[in-house]
């Protein structure tokens, strides 16, 4: 196993311009909340009339709540 500084070193070093993390193939994993997040969050802008995102993506639209 790798130790800390040696990963942050990495890190630091890896390309993402463009949003590119491909360098994290295979290390990173993600998956959609089970407790139905996009629905409640969908339900709720529906008859919201703001909404602030604070930091929750790269600014990419979405096709489907």
């Amino acid at each position: 196993m790798r130790d800390v500084e040696e990963l942050v070193a990495e890190a630091a070093h890896a390309d993402v311009s463009g949003w590119g993390f491909g360098w994290l193939d295979g290390r990173a994993t993600e998956e959609r909340p089970a407790w139905g997040f996009s629905r409640m969050l969908g339900q709720r802008l529906a008859s919201a009339r703001s909404a602030l995102d604070l930091d929750t993506g790269g600014g990419e639209p979405r096709s489907t709540w």
